[in-house]
């Protein structure tokens, strides 16, 4: 039987400094009832009713993105609070994000934003996800009780600005809102995509591939944009939230293309084997390294023009085709970069056509070569 009791401690949250936890005696964790970050502890003894928080904790708290399992927790050592307080801030949270992203079972308090969380990792990879995490939250969990206080004192207007996005959404006409939990979750997911771009925490999205994948429409994706918006500006605004780091763009590049080879690498591996991957690589490499990409601050890449998805999908056709290996590739290739396999095909002849013509130096990135 749960077994649920609500505390109110001098403990404060990690994540956002609350003293308010919801205790499941039953599963061994407790959750604050602010920001969702949830606590394993432990207990000590058969007969003995104390249990250990804080920096004693012998398992770590985490912010579980909608979802928890504790038997199928990323890796079986567990870490303090006071180990991970010690790793740098990039790592802490990336321990965070892939012990929470591996986790299984959807959590009762929040299991729509826990679908829109797995949507974006689905959609646009991890580090998307990450970044975007800041802008689902916001649209899917209710304002903290310090949060309703603040708005409780403004004038109706400004109130209805802080209304949660993902509940106005709901209220949408059924051609806008989605016909279904599932669809409405990737309706949010790609809005907040669209969003990360235009704020410049993520990179730019086509959200044409996603509506033709999923039979969403554009005017669903900018309704729900529109509301996520209206509210993000009221947060900041009204409730003086710190907006997000904006990325510089040859930041955001080589991410992007981080992601993109990774996933090339997985759907590829299914059709390859490991010495000829080896040699893919390190051919598109090559190629990649001929155009500059994916650049920096300083130096900018050959093709900086065009999305670095599209460049990678280009380079790595063009090093199958060279190595005899492209045979029922080029769908697989571009689908994993969310590109049609036309595009890249013609994007590819494009780029051969104007370095021979010297419309554009590609440095003859995408002529037929292969090395060792």
């Amino acid at each position: 039987m749960k077994n649920n009791k609500k505390e109110e401690t001098e403990e404060k949250c990690d994540e956002c400094g609350s003293t308010e936890f919801d205790t499941n005696y039953e599963r061994a964790e407790k959750e604050c009832l602010d920001c969702g970050l949830t606590i394993d502890y432990q207990e000590f003894g058969a007969n003995d009713d104390t249990r250990q928080f804080g920096e004693n904790a012998t398992t770590t708290g985490v912010r579980t993105f909608g979802v928890t399992d504790k038997n199928n927790a990323l890796g079986s050592a567990a870490m303090s609070k006071k180990d991970i307080r010690k790793l740098p801030a990039s790592q802490r949270r990336a321990f965070y994000t892939i012990r929470l992203m591996e986790r299984g079972t959807v959590r009762d308090r929040h299991p729509f934003f826990g679908l829109v969380m797995r949507e974006l990792d689905g959609f646009y990879g991890r580090n998307t996800a990450e970044r975007l995490e800041f802008l689902a939250r916001m649209s899917c969990l209710p304002l903290t009780k310090e949060q309703e206080k603040i708005r409780d004192g403004l004038k109706s207007c400004d109130q209805k600005r802080l209304a949660m996005p993902k509940q106005s959404i709901c209220r949408l006409k059924a051609e806008l809102k989605g016909g279904s939990e599932s669809e409405r979750a990737k309706i949010i997911a790609i809005a907040l995509a669209e969003l990360g771009g235009d704020l410049q925490i993520t990179s730019k999205i086509d959200r044409r591939f996603d509506l033709m994948r999923y039979g969403l429409t554009d005017k669903q994706i900018l309704s729900a944009k529109m509301i996520i918006m209206k509210h993000y500006k009221g947060r900041i605004g009204l409730l003086g939230e710190p907006a997000p780091r904006r990325i510089h763009p040859s930041e955001l590049r080589c991410d992007d293309a981080d992601q993109v080879i990774a996933h090339l690498d997985e759907v590829l591996s299914s059709s390859l084997n490991d010495a000829d991957l080896d040699t893919i690589h390190r051919n598109a490499a090559h190629r990649l390294d001929l155009l500059g990409e994916p650049g920096d601050m300083k130096n900018s890449p050959l093709t900086v023009n065009t999305n670095i998805r599209m460049v990678i999908a280009c380079t790595y056709y063009a090093t199958l085709q060279s190595l005899g290996l492209a045979d029922g590739l080029l769908n697989r290739v571009a689908t994993t970069c969310r590109l049609t396999g036309s595009g890249v095909s013609s994007r590819l002849e494009q780029f051969r056509d104007e370095d021979v013509t010297g419309k554009l130096f590609v440095d003859g990135a995408f002529e037929d070569f292969s090395i060792l």
